[in-house]
């Protein structure tokens, strides 16, 4: 197990490091810093109190609360990812329940004139601790599982909302975010029962509980590590952010009411038309990052209005209506003579799709059969 947490310290060390010395860091790579540091805190922490010596008092209180200041540092991480604005006053509020944490406990340490001593990964309260020694890690697991079911709310929301902006999902969808957060989530919901079946019921020792707790988050530690090593998109999101900081993406005008745009039936009719011989003649969607502000540019029709017309006219967010139109050009060069020297994969990119999975995804769902049995349709 030792060797499992000092792997999970040097791994995670390596990450801190590599986001450290990035140039041209975005606010939300400092967030992500500050919550790789505080996992390597957590496991420094089990790694002292389980192998070497215990930890008194303040410190002792500082270092145990550290998953409440974990969770909010993923939370204010992926609010940055997904555009929302992090005021001071929102960082001090998420922030400061780690510090009351901290504030309340040594006060309740000093009022009882005890030390708070933690060994093997958590404080082992006697019969004679007061009753708030038997609950000091509630509202830590509180917490994680909030935030962790806040993150997934907002990463979901966040796929719908590149749908209708952008027509590809790669690289922007976040993906790997929650796998982070579905862990985070799993692990403080396993850690809440084991620890709640320790202390309630006595089905084991409560030090195996905080030993799984480590040796949890140093795989997770380990996993993210290598999976950051292959994939950019864990220490560079600035494709992402880019793209909607140029395009200034948001809901705001798409939620509004379309009775209030100023466009006519007739006007609505006229543009979905012009916009559909526009996409069968010059065949915008070819380009694997056509976003709705770019094929606005190049339609000449107005974002709202491209916007309003997709979503009304053609029943569609912009993802759809545009993978729908590469998909019939690959229909039609997968049975071309003009296509038979490329594969399905190189058809696949030649029509705008960015990955395999994607092309294979959309090509069934409008199709009902896969690229290749396509192909070898009699025609």
């Amino acid at each position: 197990m030792e060797f499992i947490l000092n792997a999970g310290l040097g791994v995670g060390t390596l990450m801190f490091l590599l986001l450290l010395f990035k140039r041209n860091k975005k606010q939300g790579d400092l967030y992500f810093l500050g919550w790789i540091l505080v996992t390597l805190g957590q496991i420094a922490f089990y790694e002292v109190t389980i192998y070497r010596f215990a930890i008194e008092g303040f410190l002792a209180i500082v270092v145990f609360g550290l998953p409440l200041l974990g969770a909010p540092m993923l939370f204010l991480y992926i609010q940055s990812l997904t555009g929302h604005p992090i005021t001071p006053k929102l960082l001090i509020t998420h922030l400061g329940v780690y510090v009351a944490y901290v504030l309340l406990f040594f006060a309740l340490q000093q009022k009882d004139d005890i030390t708070l001593i933690a060994i093997n990964g958590f404080f082992e309260p006697t019969a004679q601790s007061p009753w708030w020694m038997y609950h000091y890690a509630v509202p830590l697991a509180i917490s994680g599982l909030v935030y962790c079911t806040w993150d997934l709310v907002l990463l979901n929301t966040h796929r719908k909302r590149i749908r209708d902006f952008f027509s590809f999902e790669e690289r922007i969808n976040l993906k790997w975010v929650s796998y982070i957060v579905n862990s985070y989530f799993m692990l403080f919901l396993s850690t809440s029962f084991l620890v709640f079946g320790a202390v309630q019921f006595q089905l084991f020792p409560i030090e195996k509980a905080f030993a799984f707790v480590a040796i949890c988050l140093s795989f997770m530690m380990i996993a993210f590590g290598f999976y950051g090593f292959r994939q950019t998109a864990v220490f560079s999101n600035r494709e992402f952010q880019q793209l909607t900081s140029s395009n200034s993406v948001d809901t705001t005008a798409r939620k509004a009411s379309y009775s209030k745009s100023g466009l006519t039936p007739e006007k609505v009719k006229s543009l979905a038309h012009r916009l559909k011989t526009y996409m069968e003649t010059e065949k915008p969607f070819l380009n694997e990052d056509l976003s709705l502000p770019l094929l606005a540019e190049q339609s000449e029709i107005s974002r709202p209005y491209l916007s309003q017309i997709i979503n009304q006219e053609y029943q569609m967010n912009f993802y759809d209506f545009v993978n729908r139109y590469r998909v019939e050009e690959a229909k039609e060069r997968l049975i071309s003579e003009d296509h038979k020297h490329l594969s399905v994969l190189g058809i696949a990119f030649d029509c705008g799709f960015k990955s395999k999975s994607s092309f294979n995804r959309y090509f069934k769902k409008y199709s009902g059969v896969s690229p290749s049995e396509f192909k070898n349709q009699p025609q």
